[in-house]
């Protein structure tokens, strides 16, 4: 995605387009994961059934309303913390809706001979603004990964969790 280094230009093979179009989706059913996993959490400390409410969870609520509501009642309800940094958690879980959000509602084009991310937004002093930036395609399959530790939150280490929050935030050129 996303650095704007002349070294992350690919060959656009149909190889590179097969491993980028595995990425993007790869990122959108980790992301999946992570927020079934989350709302499994929720039902779980708001007395519900894990398994049974966990879609009326999903249905109900926002991601980051889920999110805020969990780590609210995380330490006090979880009989199983597994020493895990909440807050750091909740920093990584906004982390991976952002960089989700950005995969899924940017265009993936060709430009000059590379693959690009292009997003647009009307945010702003100045009105629009068009983002292009390289796509790297192995930082976008590690990226993947890093959204597969953030699932597993209150399992993984402090130090893993930020590794994946950098790890995502280095896709978009943000470290």
């Amino acid at each position: 995605m996303f650095g704007n280094s002349m070294d992350s230009k690919l060959a656009l093979t149909e190889e590179d387009k097969t491993r980028l179009f595995a990425a993007i989706g790869h990122i959108v059913v980790r992301f999946q994961q992570v927020e079934l996993w989350v709302s499994e959490i929720l039902a779980g400390l708001l007395d519900l059934d894990e398994m049974d409410d966990r879609y009326a969870v999903m249905a109900a609520m926002s991601y980051r309303q889920k999110v805020d509501l969990m780590v609210a009642l995380f330490p006090r309800k979880s009989k199983n913390h597994f020493g895990a940094d909440i807050d750091l958690s909740r920093r990584a879980l906004y982390t991976a809706e952002e960089f989700r959000n950005r995969v899924v509602h940017s265009v993936w084009a060709i430009s000059e001979d590379t693959w690009t991310r292009e997003k647009g937004s009307l945010r702003g002093k100045s009105g629009l603004a068009k983002q292009n930036i390289c796509v790297d395609i192995i930082q976008l399959e590690n990226a993947a990964d890093s959204l597969r530790t953030i699932t597993e939150w209150y399992l993984v280490s402090s130090t893993k969790l930020e590794e994946a929050m950098t790890q995502l935030k280095a896709c978009e050129g943000t470290t």
